[in-house]
């Protein structure tokens, strides 16, 4: 695991513990007769590869974790911050080449993309707890990606800027609609930079199916 891989896994975990002291903090808000307009969720995500990401990786899902915060705009709209991490692996012998030539064999190919967005969602149908809603992010993110092939090892990585539409629903349910699940898909798509491996830029896009969990 390289070093950057770490920092973002540490920031992420950073994050995460974060989460719930936010979330305390609007339960106390309530307490007090103040009402809460936001939402913390902790996601479980599900991608499959698209483009230069199953080009470069051949196939598989990759799993992830999340952390969103949501502050309600109006009864319609919503905007906030969102962080995640994903990771593809992919054991193959498929031919990669290189500027000065091309390797086969049994190669680990790896990617970890950790996207930072600001985002924003319209809510169009709302009807018996359910917030159907349209929007996603714009923002940074960074890719890391290894390759293995016996003993040679290589790494790059880069700095992208990160379009994510993103279609889902909010469901409540408990006291109040206190607690909230979120089912979305999301369409990752960096634009293309850096000098990747096989020469070049690229921008490693990916669909992900998100899972969150969280309150008001």
């Amino acid at each position: 695991m390289t070093t950057r891989r770490r920092l973002l896994l540490a920031q992420l975990l950073l994050v995460l513990g974060i989460a719930p002291l936010t979330a305390r903090r609007a339960e106390a808000q309530q307490s007090l007769s103040e009402p809460s307009n936001f939402m913390s969720l902790t996601t479980f995500d599900v991608s499959v590869p698209l483009g230069d990401t199953k080009r470069y990786v051949t196939g598989g899902v990759g799993p992830g974790l999340g952390w969103e915060g949501r502050w309600t705009v109006n009864a319609h709209a919503s905007a906030g911050v969102a962080v995640s991490v994903v990771g593809f692996s992919h054991h193959t012998t498929q031919t990669i080449d290189f500027p000065s030539g091309a390797a086969t064999g049994d190669q680990l190919r790896q990617l970890m993309p950790a996207n930072l967005l600001a985002t924003g969602f319209v809510y169009p149908v709302q009807h018996n707890g359910v917030r159907w809603y349209l929007g996603g992010g714009v923002g940074g993110g960074h890719i890391d990606q290894d390759f293995s092939l016996g003993t040679q090892q290589l790494s790059r990585g880069a700095w992208h800027l990160v379009v994510a539409p993103e279609i889902g629903a909010e469901v409540r349910a408990g006291p109040d609609h206190l607690f909230v699940g979120v089912f979305s898909l999301r369409y990752n798509l960096p634009v293309a930079a850096g000098d990747y491996l096989g020469g070049g830029s690229r921008k490693f896009q990916y669909l992900t199916l998100r899972f969150g969990i969280g309150e008001e």
